[in-house]
């Protein structure tokens, strides 16, 4: 387990050092430089330029030589080969964290890489920290320290990020919403300090109520995903990626290869280590709004509060294709909440269409009284709210007061609550006034939904122990038959089979295995049999196998160019069932995970798979299976008996205990799969080496 970082330097230094100041505001380092001095009053303050002379009152040092004062913090804004004098020479004065937003280094290629790891080395032996280079700089909100020159608005989000620009975005659509940051750091290079570094940081800053981070590629991806199981387990952890479209764009040597593409692997790794996992900045804006308030979502029942039929009918719908419940109130609940409607049943979704502004109290009369019921878990309320003042100015002070009692209510049940309202974005006083109590608002409710659905955070999965494997060398390329052996002395099921060399052998082996069969060529380069004309089905008979046996031979090798070694005779499977595709495959940056996913010869164009880190609970991974477009057939569709999804999932976690015991395997997989209600049964498999 990777130690925690001390950044006290970085984030609350008593002295900070500018290596490359300048009065133009034109240029980076001219932001730095006016940021320093306009908070030269909380810290000494020490500019250094070849120009000399004086920056806003404070002397500028032609040397960092000349300095006469011990630093905390050293920031770097000069030419990438002034960088590492800068570091050197900051080092000497004591500085004990160094941000280089310089570039040019590990960005550039193996040259740049060398001089940026000499840099580190120097920085680590000095008992110092590194942030950069080719970094945006950093911010502390309590300390009116920035380091990045822009502006953010305050609050209670700790942000760490790979992209400086998409910071700004975020700090704009944080303050729309009423948000802000305690801290935020934008990493660059990753030479030292990571985004792991900073997510353990924020998890033990007071402050900080939830923390958040936007990752292309972790530098480690162990250390990080320890760090956001760590964090997770303290405050709600937030993470958004990039690159999802390029899922399976990179060659791989089997489906699994393919599939569990290196960002499919992360946001897996995040889910099952506690974190909540978005797609976009305005995705991950609106889970902070809602998880700031440290609200769980129980069992999921929502109750709709709205001022129009056809609001609350869309939220319905909204709240049920999020995969949340509209609660069915009790009678309790609706007697509580029937003397405030008019001509209204008191039924989920409440209508309170007709209100005008001098009832603008029934807003809080059923908010209460539903937040108050135990068959309820969240409120959405959608419509007109929030523009009552507008539209009857009288009302306007009434409504504020509404929707801070509103919003008392929540905190006092303990549940959340979440607001759409057709007049935002406005900005009107009481939209504002809710978010400032802790309610956020949205200006479309499928956004308001989603946000809610956030606080339905992924429980932290235990990893379970690996199970023993039987001890077995492999070949330096594992064909068909030689695959199937290996995984059957792991319990995995394969229907009866011979491997054939000439017709003669394929006649005999049809003989013994029994018709019908399939016929399977043999070669381990042969991914893509079926579109090779390497598989033949439905074989009845010993000299219809020996004819089979010719033509594949042929078929094989006009198509791929490949002669195969032999042709497999097995038993064709019952009918029935769903095929399946199971695999395991070692990841570069997160090491082994396993997949589980819908089979066969069009695996690849559906796409319809699961993945978990290995090793994992078995039970976690038949639970994720719901998450797939195909489940409902898993499930039994027009009748059928339901897969037993669990014996699915043994299987899969059973290749990542082979790929544990045999690190020279890349990718194992098993497709199709066939799964029925008595178990599963192996069709194929396939065992690539690293």
């Amino acid at each position: 387990m990777s130690e925690r970082r001390d950044l006290t330097a970085l984030f609350e230094p008593r002295s900070v050092l500018l290596v490359g100041a300048t009065g133009d505001t034109l240029k980076w380092g001219g932001w730095v430089t006016k940021s320093f001095a306009e908070t030269q009053d909380l810290r000494a303050t020490h500019f250094v330029s070849l120009r000399g002379g004086e920056l806003y009152g404070i002397p500028v040092h032609t040397a960092i030589e000349d300095v006469d004062a011990r630093v905390d913090l050293a920031v770097v804004v000069v030419p990438a080969p002034g960088v590492p004098d800068a570091i050197r020479g900051s080092l000497a004065l004591g500085a004990r964290a160094i941000v280089v937003i310089s570039a040019g280094f590990g960005e550039t290629g193996a040259e740049g890489a060398a001089v940026q790891a000499a840099m580190v080395e120097e920085v680590r032996a000095a008992g110092a920290c590194l942030l950069g280079p080719n970094c945006l700089g950093l911010y502390e909100d309590a300390q009116r320290l920035n380091v990045y020159g822009g502006t953010f608005p305050s609050g209670d989000l700790g942000f760490a990020t790979q992209s400086g620009n998409l910071a700004l975005e975020v700090a704009l659509l944080l303050e729309h919403a009423g948000l802000g940051l305690t801290r935020f750091a934008s990493v660059g290079n990753q030479a030292d300090l990571t985004l792991a570094d900073f997510i353990r940081d924020y998890a033990h800053h007071e402050p900080t109520r939830v923390i958040g981070a936007y990752i292309e590629a972790p530098r480690d991806g162990v250390a990080f995903a320890e760090a956001v199981r760590e964090a997770a387990a303290i405050k709600p952890v937030v993470l958004f990626n990039a690159g999802r479209s390029a899922a399976g764009a990179h060659a791989a040597a089997s489906h699994t290869g393919v599939l569990a593409a290196e960002s499919r692997v992360l946001r897996a790794i995040c889910r099952d280590a506690g974190a909540v996992v978005v797609d976009t900045p305005g995705q991950f804006v609106d889970a902070v709004s809602v998880l700031r308030g440290g609200f769980g979502l129980g069992r999921r029942r929502v109750a709709i509060l709205a001022d129009g039929g056809g609001h609350g009918v869309v939220a319905s719908d909204t709240v049920t294709e999020a995969g949340l419940e509209v609660a069915a109130f009790s009678a309790e609940t609706s007697a509580r909440i029937e003397p405030v409607l008019r001509n209204a049943v008191a039924q989920n979704p409440v209508d309170l269409a007709g209100v005008d502004g001098s009832r603008v109290w029934d807003f809080h009369a059923v908010a209460d009284a539903v937040l108050a019921a135990p068959e309820v878990d969240a409120l959405v309320m959608t419509g007109y709210f929030g523009g009552y003042g507008d539209y009857h100015p009288e009302a306007g002070d009434t409504e504020v007061e509404v929707a801070e009692a509103i919003a008392r209510s929540a905190v006092e049940h303990g549940k959340a609550v979440v607001v759409q309202s057709m007049v935002e974005p406005g900005g009107t006083r009481t939209l504002d006034r809710m978010r400032a109590a802790g309610v956020p608002v949205f200006a479309r409710i499928e956004d308001a939904v989603r946000a809610l659905t956030c606080l339905d955070r992924p429980p932290l999965v235990l990893g379970a122990a690996h199970e023993p494997v039987p001890d077995r060398a492999l070949g330096e390329r594992p064909a068909y038959p030689e695959a199937r052996a290996a995984l059957e002395e792991l319990g995995i099921a394969f229907p009866a089979g011979r491997l054939a060399t000439t017709p003669a052998e394929a006649a005999a082996a049809l003989e013994a295995v029994g018709a019908p069969a399939v016929l399977k060529a043999v070669h381990a380069d042969l991914l893509h049999k079926t579109d090779a004309g390497g598989v033949v089905l439905g074989v009845s008979g010993p000299e219809v196998a020996a004819e089979e046996f010719t033509a594949m031979c042929h078929a094989v090798e006009a198509a791929a160019g490949i002669a195969p070694d032999g042709v497999w005779v097995e038993r064709m499977a019952e009918a029935g069932g769903v095929d399946l595709v199971v695999g395991a495959r070692r990841d570069p940056a997160f090491g082994p995970v396993v997949l589980v996913g819908v089979g066969g010869v069009f695996v690849e164009v559906l796409d319809d798979v699961v993945l978990a880190p290995a090793p994992t609970d078995f039970r976690h991974l038949a639970g994720l299976l719901r998450g797939l477009r195909a489940w409902p057939l898993l499930a039994g569709a027009r009748g059928q008996a339901p897969v037993d999804c669990e014996a699915v999932a043994r299987i899969a976690c059973r290749l990542g205990d082979f790929l544990a015991a045999h690190p020279e395997v890349a990718e194992v997989e098993v497709n199709p799969l066939r799964a029925t209600a008595a178990g599963a049964t192996a069709l194929d498999a396939r065992i690539v080496r690293g």
